[in-house]
């Protein structure tokens, strides 16, 4: 059973790194304030993204025998619970007059910011079962 957890924390944290890629691959308009959108805030979403790529070999990692089991529940757990407040605070720092300044195609970036926020969230359950797997 923990394999297939650690596995589930491997498959969410690469799906949450796509997700906070996805403006940059789908905004094509070069008046997209995409940078501005990024950097809002004092973290910015690309800590979330490098905490993603972080918390994915972390998970990998465990059930190849790379690192005590105990040890990679305990870091899964602390990069679960940092991307939730990382991402928190780069969602709760970006300015509305940000966001509506997008072009009309990419409306759905008011939506985007809380999208990371729920698959940071996921990230952070699955390594808490892990970590009740291992221990």
């Amino acid at each position: 059973m923990k394999d297939a957890v650690a596995t589930a924390g491997t498959v969410a944290s690469l799906v949450l790194l796509v997700v906070v890629a996805v403006p940059y691959l789908v905004v094509t308009n070069p008046e997209a304030p995409l940078s501005a959108y990024y950097a809002a805030g004092s973290v910015g979403a690309n800590s979330v993204a490098f905490l993603a790529v972080i918390a994915a070999v972390v998970f990998l990692s465990g059930p190849r025998g790379n690192a005590e089991p105990d040890l990679v529940a305990g870091i899964a757990v602390v990069l679960g619970l940092a991307m939730v407040v990382l991402s928190l605070l780069w969602a709760t720092a970006i300015d509305e007059t940000l966001l509506f300044s997008f072009p009309p195609e990419a409306a759905w970036i008011e939506y985007h910011r809380w999208a990371v926020v729920a698959l940071s969230a996921v990230v952070a359950v699955v390594a808490g079962v892990y970590a009740r797997e291992v221990l």
